[in-house]
């Protein structure tokens, strides 16, 4: 199996997405990628506070959800200035979505945001996938949950995550490889589409479609996502990073 991660600053003056990857020694792997919210000074700062920390080993839901609480607890830490209240408008936030796996959890994929994980299978005509999950996103496009997101009761600087896990397959049922892509990547392929459906669409038009069929390993996944996502143009920061093994 292989993990890699690929990123293109697209028209933005400064990138604000941050990828991780690990893989252990029995196989267990670890990827993730955070977007900096836009509008908000230090978005990059509070990506990287985002996957700075994860482990390199997430066994576990319970484990998950301590992954997602402490790297919260980092992007909020970058709001500290003291005594004085920061404004709404200027804390650091960012999204985070995590896909990890164990020989003995299986698999666990958990997010915040509109940075968004895919299962992707690999058939005779080649790949075929769907996202897991919904983008935590208001009526007009805003992010209803973030790290680094203080809650509408408690006072600036702090919070807690919460986490979703998306999915937990077993050895039985596991896919070819996992895709996690911020929006900067995935909003160009589903805008070609024409609908946010298509981050459903389990069938070749879906996410197999930006995916090459001779691809061989997580690189080549990761960079053909994103080769397709550059040929619609890009409007955003975009950040792939890909887990895959041979089933």
């Amino acid at each position: 199996m292989s993990v890699a991660a690929v990123t293109d600053i697209g028209p933005r003056e400064e990138n604000q997405d941050r990828a991780f990857t690990a893989v252990s020694d029995d196989g267990a792997w670890v990827i993730a990628v955070a977007d900096g919210l836009g509008g908000h000074p230090r978005g990059a700062e509070a990506a990287v506070a985002a996957v700075e920390g994860l482990p390199r080993r997430i066994d576990g839901e319970a484990e998950m959800a301590v992954a997602f609480t402490e790297a919260n607890e980092r992007v909020l830490a970058l709001s500290a200035s003291g005594s004085r209240p920061v404004p709404l408008r200027e804390i650091p936030m960012s999204t985070l979505c995590v896909a990890a796996w164990t020989p003995e959890g299986g698999l666990l994929i958990g997010w915040m945001g509109d940075t968004m994980a895919f299962i992707l299978r690999h058939g005779h005509d080649g790949f075929a996938g769907y996202c897991c999950g919904i983008p935590h996103r208001g009526p007009f496009g805003g992010i209803e949950s973030c790290l680094g997101m203080p809650p509408e009761d408690a006072g600036y600087g702090v919070g807690l995550a919460d986490v979703e896990v998306m999915a937990d397959f077993e050895d039985s049922d596991m896919p070819g490889a996992v895709i996690i892509a911020s929006d900067g990547a995935w909003e160009p392929l589903a805008a070609d589409y024409g609908d946010i459906e298509w981050l459903w669409d389990a069938s070749p038009a879906g996410i197999g479609s930006a995916c090459d069929p001779e691809s061989g390993d997580a690189a080549a996944i990761a960079e053909s996502v994103l080769t397709s996502a550059r040929s619609f143009g890009l409007n955003d920061n975009a950040t792939v990073a890909v887990a895959y093994w041979r089933t």
